[in-house]
């Protein structure tokens, strides 16, 4: 489990994203300003999360289904894939991973 600090970040991040975005519905002219600074909202929280999951209580990295999965969605965000086919295609490695050995 992340200790309080990082979850407090998490989810202050998460607050912050889902703000902006119902904001947007009613607010269509945003200044300039507020969308650069705000557009890497969603990868930051998504990295944020995902180091949350990948290491454990005393910060040392989990070797498990996770880490091959997020090495592929790293490498085709690398090459500008899609977010969600790197989501998806992370899914499902870590998916196969677990029925083929059961973990």
């Amino acid at each position: 489990m992340a200790g309080p600090l990082a979850l407090a970040l998490v989810l202050g991040l998460a607050s912050l994203s889902y703000v902006m975005r119902a904001a947007g519905a009613f607010l269509p002219n945003l200044p300039a300003a507020v969308t650069e600074r705000t557009g890497g909202l969603a990868p930051a929280l998504l990295a944020a999360l995902v180091a949350i999951q990948l290491t454990g209580p005393n910060g040392v990295i989990h070797f498990d289904v996770k880490v091959p999965a997020v090495l592929l969605a790293a490498i085709l965000a690398a090459f500008r894939a899609p977010f969600i086919v790197c989501v998806i295609a992370g899914a499902l490695v870590a998916a196969l991973l677990r029925a083929v050995f059961h973990l």
